[in-house]
């Protein structure tokens, strides 16, 4: 640890050589602020169902999966994220109901623990724990606590987690986990390898957030991605922006993670496409969620991924705004999304993969009213699959198996 100096290093030295009973009716103090962040939580009432979500909020995912679950009748849910160790990370600016500050982490977490098991359902992300050290500790170690007190737990995997590198590098053909691994793939595959033991060890039922994640974890029943439909379809301003008729389309691509976004080879031909001046091409990264809207309404193609396989939040974002979304779905995913769309509607989403994304992009170019058509479809596709109805279904049979404890 470096040395502390300054004001704060004299007030540190100072608070470590004072004796020990002082130090005690310090930290009491320090507990006792902290136990009284926790009491502001938001209470439960007294619902048959009440469903907590989190710790992570990964994309905004548990809270929205817990304004889905109130669909339900007799359901309350509420979302959970506990702050994160990582310098400067602000979460997106995701909604979460829950909150879990460093200091109530580290002093305050009684009054928090006994909310917790006060409920009837928990569903766990990422295998983490939400008992207590969310961020170190395991759902498995919190399991005999929890359903001593008739808690129902599901565990809830969101991808990156349990998408086995070296599965997916054998299985995809544009997979970036093909060839020499650098020490980010080899902490991405430890940390998959801990969370398969997590599923290996757990004896409820798992959900999984996108199709191509049932190939990864055999058993598991897939818990549809959410977003506010109505939040990325209305035009900000009222105004009704047609896809395609500009005469430089605007193409946006928001890497969160550039290499597995395949981002170096979707900007070597947007760079040359916009040299050539067809194209206007914006790059988003780490803009807040709810500045997302208005980023893709001012789009015209929006480019996710070309080379994961898989759709993602961005997916359901993009065609709820009536965007062309350009990405790479393997086939089989292709093929589950459509078979699981209520009516049997393929996604409105343009195939493309390293290889093939300037000739896609060119054929857009060349015939606008096609590419309209498909963008236009993007809206009602996301809506009935994406708005949190199906997600109410798969919610509302596990509060209804014969195995739920709530």
């Amino acid at each position: 640890m470096p040395a502390l100096r300054g004001p704060a290093s004299w007030a540190y030295r100072t608070y470590q050589a004072l004796p020990g009973p002082v130090h005690a009716v310090g930290e009491a103090a320090l507990r006792l602020r902290a136990e009284h962040q926790a009491r502001k939580l938001t209470g439960f009432g007294h619902s048959p169902r009440r469903l907590l979500i989190g710790p992570l909020n990964t994309a905004g995912q548990a809270e929205r999966w817990a304004r889905a679950a109130e669909k339900v009748p007799g359901v309350e849910a509420l979302s959970l994220a506990v702050e994160r160790r990582v310098r400067g990370f602000t979460g997106y600016g995701y909604d979460t109901d829950w909150f879990l500050s460093r200091k109530v982490q580290l002093r305050g977490m009684r009054p928090y623990q006994e909310r917790v098991l006060s409920l009837t359902h928990v569903l766990a992300e990422s295998g983490r724990a939400v008992l207590d050290h969310p961020l170190d500790r395991t759902i498995i170690e919190d399991l005999p606590r929890l359903r001593a007190a008739g808690v129902d737990v599901g565990l809830l995997i969101h991808g990156s987690e349990l998408r086995d590198l070296r599965e997916h590098a054998e299985a995809y053909p544009h997979s970036p986990f093909q060839g020499e691994w650098d020490e980010r793939w080899e902490r991405m595959q430890a940390t998959v390898d801990r969370t398969r033991a997590i599923v290996a060890d757990f004896d409820g039922p798992v959900f999984v957030s996108t199709p191509d994640m049932l190939d990864f974890v055999p058993g598991a029943t897939m818990l549809p991605i959410v977003v506010d439909v109505d939040r990325f379809t209305v035009q900000p301003g009222g105004r009704a922006v047609r896809v395609l008729e500009r005469d430089r389309p605007v193409v946006l691509h928001a890497p969160t993670n550039p290499r597995l976004k395949g981002t170096d080879a979707v900007e070597q031909v947007l760079h040359r496409l916009e040299r050539e001046g067809l194209v206007t091409y914006r790059r988003l990264q780490g803009i807040p969620n709810q500045e997302m809207p208005d980023f893709l309404h001012d789009a015209d193609v929006v480019i996710d991924q070309i080379v994961l396989g898989n759709p993602g939040t961005l997916t359901a974002e993009a065609t709820a705004a009536g965007r062309l979304l350009i990405a790479h779905l393997a086939p089989h995913v292709r093929e589950l999304m459509t078979r699981l769309d209520a009516e049997g509607l393929a996604p409105p989403v343009v195939e493309a993969g390293p290889a093939t994304l300037e000739e896609v992009l060119r054929e857009i170019l060349g015939d606008r009213s096609t590419y309209q058509e498909i963008a236009a479809q993007g809206p009602a596709w996301a809506r009935h699959n994406h708005d949190g109805t199906r997600a109410a279904s798969v919610l509302a049979a596990w509060f209804n198996s014969p195995q739920s404890l709530g």
